[in-house]
């Protein structure tokens, strides 16, 4: 009668922690759940993701400029930076270069920053038909990555708001030199930016020399 005592508990202790196991699983699995389904994805969010694969796309039109040293695409960095503090979306291109970077290079150098600059731009432009103006297509093209297909943001109609957010989004290209360039010649990189509304006259220019 005692072990049938004893073997009632053992199994009745077993049983309730088998079932106090799986309402505690069960309860993490809804817990998480709950959790992911209440995170917000904002429009922002969607407009930043669609943009940093739109830029990783460009590697392919960036490697077209070096016809005779082709740049190994995976060593192409591309990235979309948000600072909140700035207010500013920086849409990065760098490109490790094996050689030039020196003064006496410079023309050819800023003549392929800028070449490289309207190709990525034009790239990510290329799906807006609207007319050959960079404004509007720079228009359009922000206006779509900025909107979802169950909305259709209001500020589209605010010219003073597109124009912000155009200001705002700013692409740079830059050559870089890699690790044995920069060693043994002294060279630094050279930069391109300006917004995906710029020309050859806005674009600006920067290079400094060791």
């Amino acid at each position: 009668m005692k072990k049938i005592i004893i073997n009632f508990f053992i199994f009745s202790y077993l049983f309730f922690n088998f079932i106090s196991n799986s309402y505690s699983e069960d309860s993490n699995k809804k817990d998480i759940t709950t959790l992911l389904r209440n995170q917000q994805l904002t429009v922002f969010d969607i407009g930043i993701f669609r943009m940093k694969n739109d830029l990783e796309n460009t590697k392919s039109t960036v490697n077209k400029h070096f016809p005779s040293d082709k740049v190994n695409v995976d060593h192409i960095y591309t990235e979309v930076l948000t600072s909140f503090w700035r207010d500013t979306i920086d849409l990065i291109v760098s490109i490790p270069m094996n050689k030039n970077l020196k003064k006496e290079n410079y023309m050819s150098d800023m003549h392929r920053c800028k070449n490289i600059f309207f190709s990525v731009r034009d790239h990510l432009l290329r799906k807006q038909n609207e007319s050959n103006y960079n404004f509007n297509r720079a228009s359009s093209y922000i206006i779509t990555t900025f909107s979802t297909p169950t909305s259709w943001p209001s500020w589209k109609y605010d010219q003073n708001q597109v124009k912000d957010l155009i200001s705002m989004i700013q692409l740079e290209v830059t050559l870089r030199p890699t690790k044995s360039l920069a060693l043994s010649e002294n060279v630094s990189p050279i930069r391109c930016r300006g917004d995906l509304a710029a020309d050859n006259d806005t674009l600006i220019i920067s290079k400094k020399y060791n």
